[in-house]
């Protein structure tokens, strides 16, 4: 009996809660133990949630944490993606969030879930950015400074302790720190030392203790855009405004030692519009607006210049002239090339040799979005 096959059990057709589990486990086929685990090792979360209440042995097993570390471990390493969701999230009088999964077919990004935070809003939300994500948790920012982690899979969410601080541009990052098992948030933003001087200001939240601390920045640097995380390390895009107020750089940020240090930059064409830091694949991606044309760079196992390889470029039809200027996200890059982009409102799927297919998923609303593997991880349980 094939997996595929094996999953077909006559389970959906019955009240689960109503039947004794002896009497149940006689409808079951009779499988070995392993082999159930296996076919239960590949489900989506969803149905494992429903699942638990086959009985309880199976109850016991998927609610294992050694269950639900191997399961995430087969979900993210899944080539065909099944395992993974796009959120989508818009600033309104209520808190609009979204999932689909991510097939690489933008064609079916159109029956979205929705997702509910259980979060009190007192008023509306001016303000959504989603961060990123990690380990099947999304961090999403609410207003100026409010920090919320979700698991859209399971729907349970919990505020962070992050208070206010009177920095500017709070710019976020979110990670896992593999060697010490906790979750990261970082916070960073910048404050007027003296007339000529910026001071970078870094706060650091730990799942661990489930409180912030004050660590020291890169000097002068003023953070754009939120951190990106990649093997073990968050990778920052920043200003030095004092001595060349219009180039950048990146910075990455070791999310053990939590130190900074200064990468190089692949060696690119002038003209650049907007440049972006994304992840796709566990690589970081540099992603290149140009007014013709967008490129996507790849940076390997080395951290300097020479190894940034320009991926894909991808050409502005007369369909894009309108979002050279727009912040894009990368959701998936494919082994062949081909490109899976959110901007704004519009999902756009580009693929060499063929025309950039663009859909839109509602009519003048920028989303914002991001990527994720579903999990069973809690953020209600870090402390």
């Amino acid at each position: 009996m094939s997996i595929e096959s094996a999953t077909q059990l006559p389970m959906d057709n019955l009240s689960l809660n109503s039947v004794p589990e002896a009497k149940f486990s006689q409808c079951l086929p009779i499988l070995p133990q392993e082999m159930i685990r296996e076919i239960l090792l590949r489900l989506p979360v969803k149905s494992l949630l429903k699942f638990r209440s086959v009985c309880k042995s199976w109850l016991s097993l998927i609610s294992s944490p050694e269950f639900m570390k191997t399961h995430l471990k087969i979900s993210s390493h899944n080539s065909i993606y099944s395992h993974n969701y796009i959120i989508l999230g818009r600033s309104s009088d209520s808190l609009d969030l979204y999932t689909s999964p991510l097939y690489y077919q933008p064609e079916e990004i159109g029956s979205m879930d929705t997702v509910p935070l259980d979060y009190p809003l007192s008023e509306p939300v001016s303000m959504l950015r989603i961060v990123g994500s990690c380990n099947g948790l999304v961090c999403l920012v609410l207003g100026l400074n409010t920090v919320i982690i979700l698991n859209p899979a399971t729907k349970k969410s919990r505020e962070l302790p992050i208070s206010s601080t009177n920095v500017f541009d709070t710019e976020y990052g979110f990670a896992y720190d593999e060697s010490n098992d906790e979750y990261k948030v970082v916070e960073s933003g910048w404050i007027i030392a003296d007339i000529v001087e910026i001071k970078t200001h870094v706060k650091v939240y730990s799942s661990k203790t489930d409180s912030c601390r004050i660590i020291d920045g890169p000097p002068g640097f003023v953070f754009i855009g939120s951190g990106v995380f990649v093997n073990g390390a968050i990778f920052w895009k920043v200003l030095y405004p004092r001595n060349k107020p219009r180039d950048w750089y990146i910075v990455a940020q070791d999310i053990t030692t939590e130190r900074f240090e200064l990468l190089d930059k692949p060696q690119y064409e002038t003209g650049v519009v907007n440049a972006l830091l994304m992840v796709s694949g566990g690589r970081l991606c540099l992603c290149l607006s140009y007014l013709t044309h967008l490129d996507i760079w790849v940076l390997g196992e080395d951290v300097n210049g020479e190894y940034w390889t320009k991926l894909v470029r991808v050409p502005y039809s007369l369909d894009l002239s309108n979002h050279r200027y727009i912040r894009p996200n990368t959701l998936l890059i494919s082994e062949n090339g081909g490109v899976l982009l959110s901007y704004g409102s519009d999902i756009l799927m580009y693929e060499p040799s063929k025309t950039c297919e663009i859909h839109t998923l509602r009519d003048n609303i920028e989303f914002e979005t991001a990527t994720y593997t579903e999990s069973f991880v809690s953020p209600e349980l870090w402390t």
